[in-house]
């Protein structure tokens, strides 16, 4: 039992190590270069035509009826052994084109025939062939400062009329990494403006001219440039408290060469959002308030020729018309034979005169346009009670509350 176990295993040995052997020399028979037939005709006539990344060839056909086709064989300096690069596999064509080389490189072809077998024609003409070198930078890129929210980019047309377009490629603020912004077509257009930028922002820009079959040159030089800054800040702003139904704003009037207005915000409380109430070319502005004692919040910005605002201060100032008259104070109240007397004083110096009402009797009165602080009542009944109240007035007509009410008999 043990020797048949043994011969089982020196068998199976001996086809595992027999397959191997066979799979090895399959591998190296399937890596071999094809079989030479010298019979086969070889190519001496090829011919070439190079721009900066294709090369096409021509070669005068070769009518044998053994011949199926062609192969094509590239080497460089870099890659010195030659390698199959194309396979054509209609022996009647006469052209093909090598794709996607480096510019201005050096690089050697020959091509051999090919039969149906897989045999190789001998090796035909090897020929030298140097595509075109590549599109220089863009020699002069100048950079437009001080534009609003933009900066704009101008430079010489390329002199190559292989040029299709150019690409351009910024870094903005502590972004070293330079990205593509856009790609301006045509060889001939020679501007662009980028308009993604914030008020006094600095970018860097390069820009790449591209051919029509998208090799790319070298970078241009680099230049910089910072949009416009901000209109300075409104200083200075102070709002009145004494108008008449209105309130006047006065603020700092700054030198600025491109100034072109003012703009006033307004809010009836420090709690709700600003709004615009005006425009003006003047470092004041009246804004008429109706009522007595009204408050108001106001911010003022300035705005420039290009539209650029400058920054909202963070805090309004706060304005108020003239609040009414205080009321006077009746001091005395006194029957005489001849009426009933009446003095009052001010509390305040606003009073230019005054109103005097009577309650009482068989009708109330009303005594108008008084410029004395006093009375005399010659109207008043032997009898009756009467209660007065005081109105004090002022210049702008503003009336006071009522004083207190005094009362009195004939």
């Amino acid at each position: 039992m043990k020797r048949f176990r043994l011969s089982f295993y020196l068998s199976f040995l001996t086809l595992l190590l027999s397959a191997c052997s066979v799979s090895q020399m399959n591998s190296l028979a399937s890596s071999k270069e094809p079989a030479v037939n010298e019979s086969l005709p070889k190519v001496e006539s090829l011919k070439s035509l190079s721009d900066m990344s294709n090369i096409a060839f021509e070669w005068e056909p070769l009518y044998n009826e053994n011949i199926k086709g062609f192969y094509l064989y590239r080497s460089s300096d870099e890659n010195p052994d030659f390698k199959l690069v194309g396979t054509i596999k209609d022996k009647f064509q006469t052209h093909y084109v090598d794709t996607k080389l480096e510019p201005g490189t050096k690089y050697r072809y020959m091509m051999k025939s090919f039969n149906e077998q897989g045999q190789i024609s001998e090796d035909g003409k090897v020929i030298e062939v140097s595509t075109a070198p590549r599109l220089e930078a863009v020699p002069f890129v100048q950079a437009v400062t001080n534009l609003p929210n933009r900066i704009k980019l101008i430079w010489r047309p390329h002199p190559d009329f292989r040029v299709d377009s150019y690409i351009i490629e910024r870094t903005k603020g502590d972004d070293k990494e330079f990205k593509k912004i856009a790609e301006v077509k045509n060889r001939l257009n020679a501007e662009y403006i980028d308009s993604d930028l914030k008020p006094n922002e600095n970018s860097s820009y390069r820009i790449i001219a591209v051919s029509f079959n998208g090799i790319k040159s070298g970078s241009s030089q680099v230049v910089s440039s910072t949009s416009k800054a901000l209109p300075p800040q409104v200083e200075h702003l102070s709002a009145s408290t004494d108008g008449s139904s209105k309130i006047i704003l006065t603020w700092d009037a700054p030198t600025y060469e491109d100034f072109s207005y003012y703009k006033v915000y307004s809010t009836s409380s420090s709690f709700l959002p600003f709004s615009v109430l005006a425009k003006t070319d003047k470092n004041s502005y009246e804004d008429i308030v109706e009522g007595a004692g009204k408050s108001k919040y106001y911010k003022v910005t300035m705005v420039d020729k290009d539209g650029l605002e400058s920054p909202m201060p963070k805090d309004g100032v706060e304005g108020k018309t003239l609040g009414n008259p205080l009321a006077p104070s009746i001091i005395l109240a006194q029957s005489t034979s001849e009426g009933i007397n009446l003095e009052w004083s001010d509390n305040d110096t606003r009073a230019v005169e005054y109103e005097v009402r009577r309650y009482g009797g068989e009708q109330n009165a009303v005594f108008k346009g008084i410029k004395e602080k006093r009375l005399k009542d010659v109207k008043a009944l032997p009898g009756v009670e009467y209660s007065y109240e005081v109105i004090a007035i002022d210049s702008a007509g503003l009336r006071s509350e009522p004083s207190s009410k005094v009362k009195a008999a004939q």
